[in-house]
């Protein structure tokens, strides 16, 4: 198997040189444990074509600390007490302000009262610009362009129980016409009084909050730069 050191003295397996069956596997792991002395710890991601290679590794005193749809990473401690970056599972969201002079554009669901920002779950390999452009077209029909983002609330019980992290965002209106594409979740779409959402007792604390913030600080924002990353990436400030 083709190993891969790191610089935080740790070894990574190649999943794409393990053994052909797992009892091969297993003598291949025990050989790399006990020839990696000085070593802190051992990363193997496991495809999900080879999870019965699991229960191999977690007899081996490996533990999981990561996963995808696709794939497990477990790691075995090579020394006593080593330090193991934390992995969160997070669900990140985005949702949209846009206004139109005074009035908002705003959604009413099938899961909760009143009505709300559109917006939803930002996917996998999406940009915050993009998921917000998605999610307001495929709630609303509204085409809109990306402005700033003006929140960011951390939600430490969110959905499945793990944190979330909702980036609410300004974005101007490029088209008004309402045309609902996800009718599976949203009921009704509408551009609204800015003011009446504010007033209305069945909009929740946090939507009300964010509005409230834009329409009496146009200011307060963070826009996205154009600077060179090491990584594919956003910045705001």
């Amino acid at each position: 198997m083709k190993l891969i050191e790191n610089r935080y003295h740790g070894i990574t397996v190649d999943s794409s040189t393990f053994a052909g069956n797992s009892h091969e596997f297993k003598e291949e792991i025990s050989q790399i444990i006990e020839s990696s002395k000085g070593k802190k710890l051992l990363w193997i991601s496991i495809p999900i074509e080879k999870s019965d290679f699991i229960p191999v590794l977690t007899n081996l005193g490996f533990e999981f600390h990561h996963c995808s749809e696709k794939s497990l990473m477990l790691v075995k401690k090579l020394v006593k007490d080593p330090v193991i970056p934390t992995a969160k599972t997070y669900t990140a969201g985005v949702g949209a302000i846009v206004l139109d002079e005074t009035r908002l554009l705003v959604v009413k669901n099938r899961f909760s009262t009143g009505y709300k920002l559109p917006g939803g779950h930002i996917d996998a390999d999406e940009t915050i610009k993009y998921a917000l452009k998605r999610e307001v077209f495929e709630e609303t029909g509204v085409k809109v362009e990306f402005e700033s983002i003006v929140n960011i609330g951390h939600f430490m019980k969110g959905q499945f129980g793990e944190p979330g992290l909702y980036l609410v965002c300004t974005a101007k209106a490029i088209t008004k016409e309402i045309t609902i594409h996800d009718s599976s979740e949203i009921m009704e779409a509408k551009w609204m009084d800015a003011e009446q959402f504010l007033d209305s007792a069945e909009i929740n604390n946090y939507n009300k909050s964010v509005v409230k913030t834009v329409v009496e600080n146009k200011d307060s924002k963070l826009t996205d730069q154009t600077i060179s990353l090491r990584v594919p990436g956003e910045v705001f400030f």
